[in-house]
């Protein structure tokens, strides 16, 4: 865990958890204001373990053969 202080922000998808490294977003389900810090710092630690998300790659379409005019 990073030594800096454990902060609510509120984001664009909502409000979530960081501690300056590592964000995690509050469930739904979950009251802000019911949340203890060990519940915050316990979240924290599982998203770390967990490591980043796998990236998304993106296919493209094979490129389209110009086609000779005919005679």
């Amino acid at each position: 865990m990073s030594e800096k202080p454990i902060v609510v922000k509120d984001g664009r998808f909502g409000p979530y958890i960081t501690d300056g490294v590592t964000n995690i977003t509050v469930p739904g389900s979950m009251a802000i204001e019911e949340l203890t810090r060990e519940q915050a710092i316990e979240m924290l630690a599982d998203k770390r373990a967990k490591g980043p998300a796998p990236k998304k790659t993106t296919r493209r379409a094979p490129a389209k053969r110009k086609v000779a005019a005919g005679k």
